[in-house]
């Protein structure tokens, strides 16, 4: 199943969104309700409406901008859920609109499983999180989402996920450590650490968030025995050889082919077929000499 532009609008400004200011500022009657469903009933019947992930049909990514400030929020969730009843669905979201209690429990009534909420968390302070949401209160309604997210589910699973930047770096233990006082039941949520993405707000940024593999790796392995706390954890965009042996097993391969390489070095490793390798953009921008052979 594809990803799935929600809605374009957002009530955040994050340093390092992929998506470009152009995308938000688009004619929003194109993600209407009446367009969303069309678009999908043609993708059901002839395939090929949506640019990414079309061919994969384990899950349905619904994206953003911020998808829960949609005006038909419910009843095009709703919607995908009734047309794809047993595929898994996951909602990406800076879990802001679920502070609301009201909007939490509603959801959960039209959003059944298996259905998977990604949030964002960006930071252990609300200094941290929100010089990079750009959004003030955002840092509280995020955690209080999330903590009626677990309150509320009825089998909905929740996903955090930290997207790593110059700007987060040096929080990240305690980003988790957060979590872990916030959340100790780990066994009802997962964690993913992504090193972010050079497309859109992030690419126009980059010279501000620059942060190379080896100095956010050098970060994730000393923290190897709080991440090990964590029932569900995981590693996107990390080749291996950067990662101590034991984090290894947690870096997963995400990406298609096409949008990442392997460098020469590569060639001769025994974990090639088990590793990523490199973004495409992030190889063009810091080049590949940090990676080598196991």
């Amino acid at each position: 199943m594809p990803d799935i532009a929600f809605w374009n609008k957002c009530n955040s400004k994050c340093i390092m969104c992929t998506n470009m200011d152009s995308f938000i500022n688009q004619d929003s009657s194109q993600y209407n309700l009446k367009t969303q469903i069309e678009k999908f009933e043609n993708y059901l019947l002839k395939g090929g409406t949506y640019l990414k992930n079309a061919r994969d049909d384990s899950f349905l990514n619904l994206t953003g901008g911020e998808p829960t400030l949609h005006p038909d929020f419910f009843k095009l969730t709703a919607y995908f859920r009734r047309r794809v009843p047993l595929t898994r669905i996951v909602l990406l979201s800076n879990a802001r609109k679920f502070s609301d209690s009201a909007f939490a429990k509603k959801f959960m009534r039209v959003a059944k499983p298996p259905f998977e909420i990604a949030c964002a968390l960006h930071g252990s302070s609300a200094r941290i999180h929100e010089s990079i949401t750009k959004a003030k209160g955002s840092f509280n309604e995020a955690l209080k989402g999330m903590e009626n997210i677990l309150k509320f589910s009825r089998g909905q699973r929740m996903e955090i996920r930290i997207v790593l930047i110059k700007q987060n770096i040096k929080d990240f233990e305690n980003i988790l450590k957060l979590l872990l006082k916030r959340f100790p039941d780990t066994s009802k949520y997962g964690v993913i650490v992504i090193h972010y993405e050079i497309e859109g707000m992030s690419l126009i940024n980059h010279k501000k968030i620059a942060l190379s593999l080896k100095e956010s790796s050098r970060v994730i392995n000393k923290c190897f025995k709080i991440i090990s706390k964590f029932e569900d954890f995981r590693l996107y965009h990390f080749p291996l050889c950067l990662l101590n042996a034991r984090l290894r097993e947690y870096a997963w391969i995400t990406l298609p082919k096409e949008d990442r390489i392997y460098a020469k070095e590569c060639r001769a490793c025994a974990q090639k077929r088990k590793c990523l390798g490199l973004m495409k953009t992030y190889a063009k921008h810091f080049g590949r000499d940090e990676i080598h052979a196991l």
